[in-house]
This record gives C-alpha cells, structure tokens and sequence, in this order.
C-alpha cells in the first residue's frame, strides 16, 4: 500500500525512508535539507565548458574551504520553455549557492536553445533531444573531472525546472533507442554528439533526478527503471499539467508501480507554474527548493548501508570507509579501528563506519558469534540491507541448513526458504512494503527479528 505523508509528500515507504537513513549521520549539518541550515558559509563560483560548442558552459558552485574529495554533485538545467532562460537567472543562482553551502558540488549549465518556441512536435521533440545530449554532456564532464571537481562519480544527480525538468527525465529514462527516430537523426543521431571525444569512455548513468514541474513524453521509458527520481508539482499548473500529458503524478505512480524510490510533493498555489522566470514568489521558490532539497538528501547514499561478512574467523566491514569503530554489545572496543576484525569474544558485534564526508553507517549486528569456530555459532543469521527495497542478501555462519519463515504484519506465514552456510539473495520486492518479522531455527540456529521493505 503507498503510503501518504503530510503537506502532500508522497512517498514509496516514507517511514521506511526515515529508517533507512536513520544509522547514517553526517557531521556539521552536511547535505542536511532545511533552507536556513548550511555547513559553509561562502562559495565558490567557476565557470566550465562542458561540451563541443559556445553553448556548452556553466557554473561549478562548491563550498568555500572544503576538504572532502567524494562529494555529490547536482547537475541543474533551468526552465524557458526549450527556447529561453538562463542558467545565471537569480532563482537558479541561488539554489546553486544554498546546495553548495550545504555541501554539494553543483553545477547550472546553459543547454541549446530553440531559436524560438517549438511549433509543433517535431520542434519540440528536437528540441528536447538536444536538452538531453546536451545534459549526458554535462555528466559525462564531471565524471571525467571527478578528481579536479573533487566529487563522487556514484553519486551524480541531475534535476531541472520546467523545460529543465523535462530535460532531466528524458536523460534518465529515455534510452536512445525509445527516442523519437527523425528527431534523434535530425540531431545527430545519437546522444553523444556534443560530448568531447576524451569523455565519451565515461558513463552517462546517473544516481538520481530530481525535478520541479516537468514532465515525461512516453511513461513507457519508465519500465524496468531503478533510478531514483523526485518532484515537486503544483496542482493547478496549467503549462505543465501534474496528472495528466506525463506529468509528475502520472510518472510517481507508475514508479511507485514498479517499485522504484520515487518521491513527489504537490503544492496547491492558484494559477502558477514553476517560481520563475515569471512567478518569482519567495513563498513558493522556498516551498519548491525545500521539497527538493529533501528529496535529493533522501537519495543519497551517505556512506552505504554498512555490513559485516565473514570469512573463517575474520570480520570485515563493508563499504570501504576513511576509519571504522567495531563494537561488542553496543559498547566500542578498544583498538577495533581497522576495516577487519577478528573477534575475541562471545556476542553481538556490529561496525561504525566514516566516509571522507565525515558521513556514518552502522551494520546490522551479528549476533551470538562462538570464537574460533563459526561453523558451530548458535545463532549465526545476518539479512541485510536493512531497510530494503526488496534484494536482501541472507547470511548464514552455520554449517547446517536452517529454514528461514517471514511472517507478515498479520502473522501470516508468507515464505519459508530451506537456507544453507554463506550467502544467497532472496527477491522480496513482490511482497507489499512494510515491517515483516522473520524466524530462523535450524540445528545451531535460532534467531528472530524484523526486516524493512521500502
């Protein structure tokens, strides 16, 4: 069932949400996504040329005195209808400063523009076309500059307004053979004609979008999509309909659908589009970056969802991280900083790790770990990610079989799995998102918890 969270923020799981990123935490308010809380204080602006023509510039905006070196980056495209805007315009400039103060590195390109407003769709479908090679450029640039931006080439998020924002959903789901075959050829045919040959080897796949007031030509690009995706939509936008022609509703649902974190915020402001070039009301710029802000702070991965494997008598935390803290029973132990551990005692051990963001993850616990011998551990059963958003890997320490039942909110018995020593991964993403309470009993097994679908 989707759950339906206050002030019209709909979101895939939203409690979950909050669960998954609840063991992460950041130092300094950093990527945090209120409108008045910063980790720096000034930033700096340069200007970039992304792609292969006058046209293909920019502005990196990025926190003044930041020492990190695996920073999100936020690609943003500005709204005008195909054929006018600006990246420099005032709304977009200050959405770029507040997203670097925050800790992201973003970037507001200049895209192509119409010569004037699309006439039919032929122009229009062009013109997009162009938004988009123009936009893959982009990424395909800061990925090849990941060490002179100093950012993180997993975590590149692309978003826009308006025409922007349509730009945006057509990079991350439409695929160049879904393209619109005359509008492609007239275009080059392909999506790579703007990006600089010394690019090209560098992936245009992004981590996730987030929009305000866009829209998606074909909800069939959406199929079998991952990417997570956001938006913000007002409800009486007559130039960009939320519920209907691709509109943002439309494109939540058949997300949320198919699974895929999705998050949409709608507003209810008479008559207005998007908070600029025309409507520049501080009221509803504020809502629109708010949402969005939040929404991008959702999809971040922060440091990873920390994990422990097993092999013989030795721990090891995964993901890789700056520094780690192991601990027994809740309680640190003394000297346990490394990325792998070998366990000195009887209990329930878990791991803290720190990314160079000054972002942390703490593992789920291994519990009851018997020294020396894992094979004969009593209770030697691990499930995670935790939240999930339906892949779970199960991790058995036990050399004999165990079978694992997952019981539903009312108890039912819904799946029962004989599992064996080592690891496998069960698909629980047909099963409808919310708590499930899980029982492993075997020989040297027996163990119960709860486990998180989102």
């Amino acid at each position: 069932m989707r759950n339906f969270c206050l002030s019209f923020f709909l979101c895939v799981g939203a409690g979950n949400v909050v669960a998954q990123v609840a063991s992460d935490s950041c130092t300094i308010n950093r990527f945090k996504p209120g409108l008045t809380t910063f980790a720096f204080s000034s930033v700096d602006a340069v200007p970039i040329t992304y792609g292969t023509t006058a046209t293909h510039v920019g502005r990196v905006y990025s926190p003044t005195g930041d020492p990190t070196s695996c920073r999100p980056v936020v690609i943003w495209a500005h709204g005008g209808g195909f054929f006018a805007g600006s990246y420099l315009e005032q709304k977009t400039t200050d959405m770029m400063r507040q997203l670097a103060r925050k800790g992201y590195v973003a970037i507001a390109i200049a895209y192509r523009l119409w010569p004037t407003s699309p006439a039919n769709t032929q122009q229009f479908q062009e013109a997009l076309i162009r938004g988009v090679q123009d936009m893959k450029a982009a990424i395909r640039f800061v990925k090849a500059n990941a060490n002179a931006l100093r950012i993180d080439t997993s975590q590149v998020f692309v978003g826009g307004s308006s025409a922007g924002a349509i730009i945006a959903n057509h990079t991350t789901f439409m695929g160049v053979t879904e393209a619109f075959p005359l509008a492609l050829a007239n275009q080059g045919g392909n999506y790579n004609v703007t990006t600089p040959a010394a690019n090209l080897s560098f992936s245009d796949k992004v981590a996730g979008c987030v929009t305000q007031a866009g829209a998606i030509w074909n909800l069939s690009f959406l199929d079998g999509e991952t990417t997570p995706w956001g938006a913000v939509h007002n409800t009486t936008d007559a130039t960009v309909p939320h519920s209907t022609g691709g509109g943002s509703l439309q494109i939540f649902n058949r997300l949320q659908a198919i699974g895929t974190k999705s998050f949409l915020h709608l507003t209810n402001s008479p008559n207005l589009h998007t908070p600029f070039p025309g409507t520049p009301v501080a009221a509803y710029v504020d809502t629109f970056n708010l949402q969005s802000y939040k929404q991008l702070y959702a999809m971040l991965k922060h440091n990873g969802q920390a994990t422990i494997t097993v092999s013989g008598n030795s721990f090891t935390a995964q993901p890789a991280g700056t520094s780690y803290q192991w601990y027994l029973n809740n309680t640190p132990i003394s000297g346990a900083t490394a990325q792998n551990y070998t366990p000195t005692a009887n209990g329930k051990y878990k791991v803290r790790i720190q990314n160079c963001n000054n972002c942390f993850s703490t593992s789920p616990e291994i519990e009851n770990i018997t020294t020396g011998n894992h094979e004969t551990a009593p209770n030697a059963f691990n499930i995670f990610p935790n939240p999930s958003s339906g892949i779970v890997t199960l991790q058995l320490l036990a050399s004999e079989a165990a079978e694992l039942n997952l019981f539903n909110a009312l108890g039912e018995n819904i799946l029962t799995k004989v599992i064996r020593e080592g690891m496998q991964e069960v698909d629980l993403s047909d099963k409808p998102k919310g708590v499930y309470h899980y029982r492993v009993v075997g020989a040297r097994v027996r163990q119960s918890g709860k486990v998180i679908i989102y």
